[in-house]
């Protein structure tokens, strides 16, 4: 069954996270990656703010889905264990991005070299984020809701036979 990216995102809250972190990374890394090269003085104060604003999105992004998750209550068995890696997996990004935002708030705008591996690094986890999500588009098979198996009475999956 392919899976849509709406089925995807009502299924798991958590997958929301690799869309929004791919949507953010990628066009801010393409954005501030020439004015952070090594060959400038500084880095550009708008291109660090863009980077901060990044971050808050992101960390508001997890907060929000890990509140779905926890208020979504139980699931059916399969999605039990599912629900834990992404619970566990948003419980560590909420953690993560405060004292993220701390460490580079004093780093100055001189050490290019540094903002430069950093910019990078966002369009590296961009990009996995990206080739995480499409993968789960066209690899994974998603039981389909009740609601979906209403529609959709003659059709079976594998796992349903």
């Amino acid at each position: 069954m392919k899976v849509s990216l709406a089925m995807l995102f009502r299924e798991r809250p958590a997958s929301r996270i690799l869309a929004v972190e791919a949507l953010c990374a990628l066009p801010i890394a393409t954005l501030t990656l020439p004015a952070s090269t090594p060959d400038h003085h500084t880095v550009p104060e708008w291109a660090q703010l863009l980077g901060l604003t990044m971050l808050f999105v992101l960390y508001g992004t997890a907060l929000y889905t890990w509140r779905l998750v926890m208020i979504g209550g139980l699931r059916p068995a399969p999605m039990a264990q599912q629900q834990i890696r992404d619970d566990r997996r948003l419980r560590l990004l909420v953690l993560s991005y405060p004292p993220l935002v701390a460490l580079l708030l004093p780093i100055p705008s001189t050490w290019t070299l540094f903002w430069f591996g950093l910019t990078l690094a966002t369009a590296v986890g961009g990009a996995i984020s990206l080739i995480r999500v499409a993968v789960l588009l066209n690899g994974q098979s998603i039981r389909a809701t009740a609601a979906d198996r209403a529609d959709t009475p003659t059709q079976t999956t594998a796992e349903e036979r």
